[in-house]
């Protein structure tokens, strides 16, 4: 049987560590079914074994982890003949529902283990240390499919960087990608191409400055343009009014 660690709730919120352990376990071991009350995962050091759940049966092998998710079903065995030897770190919190689109088996980061081996060591930082693992872990399986959704990525940054002079082109070259390529993937996803889309963000924010008393060449400026002419321009073109006008107008 592995040791136990018992781990004190320390007030975090994103990743609450819930339990951690290490096990080499015996030829045959074999445990479940069972239903967990929280998040999984076991990281294979060496051996084999498999892992049978909702949906169906992984066989898994060093270098490998499986996810466990809260509620279902579970049974994992030790292969009989060369039975696995496995690092556990199990976690609650706001963010660890991003777990649930993760494969049931994936590849994972050896540093990982090292931060998880390290921090169960320890005594009192321990529930420190293994949340930074956990957010390690999170970047690495998680992050990874976040910072792919490029139109996404594109549509916070000009949320973010409106009142910038923002160049599409420079916000492409950053990602690595085509122009043309992630004007079409961001018109796809989002609707409108990235250049309306930053239009339509200028002009919704000097609704908002207008209506809080700033004049029309503060607007323009604050919402990222040079030219009060042209900001005056597309505002009158967007609302059907020019913006001197659109507060007595709202």
């Amino acid at each position: 049987m592995g040791k136990i660690y018992l781990l004190e709730d320390s007030g975090y919120c994103d990743f609450i560590p819930a339990d951690v352990g290490s096990e080499l376990c015996k030829s045959g071991h074999s445990f479940g079914p069972y239903i967990r009350k929280y998040y999984l995962v076991h990281f294979v050091i060496g051996g084999e074994g498999r892992l049978i759940n909702e949906r169906g049966t992984h066989h898994i092998s060093g270098g490998k982890a499986f996810l466990i998710r809260p509620g279902e079903v579970t049974t994992y065995t030790a292969d009989k003949d060369d039975p696995w030897e496995y690092t556990w770190l199990g976690f609650n919190g706001n963010l660890a529902s991003s777990f649930d689109n993760v494969p049931d088996v994936f590849d994972y980061d050896p540093s990982i283990l090292t931060e998880i081996s390290y921090a169960i060591e320890q005594g009192e930082c321990r529930e420190a240390l293994l949340v930074s693992a956990i957010f390690k872990l999170h970047a690495s399986i998680i992050g990874g499919r976040v910072l792919s959704d490029y139109p996404s990525k594109v549509k916070n940054y000009i949320d973010l960087h409106y009142m910038e002079k923002l160049s599409i082109a420079a916000v492409a070259d950053s990602l690595g990608l085509n122009r043309k390529y992630l004007a079409r993937i961001f018109k796809d996803k989002i609707g409108v191409s990235m250049q309306e889309y930053l239009i339509e963000k200028r002009l919704h924010e000097a609704t908002r400055l207008l209506k809080s008393g700033y004049n029309v060449e503060e607007c323009a400026y604050m919402v990222g343009y040079s030219d009060p002419f042209g900001f005056s321009k597309a505002f009158k073109y967007k609302y059907g009014t020019p913006p001197s006008k659109y507060f007595r107008k709202s």
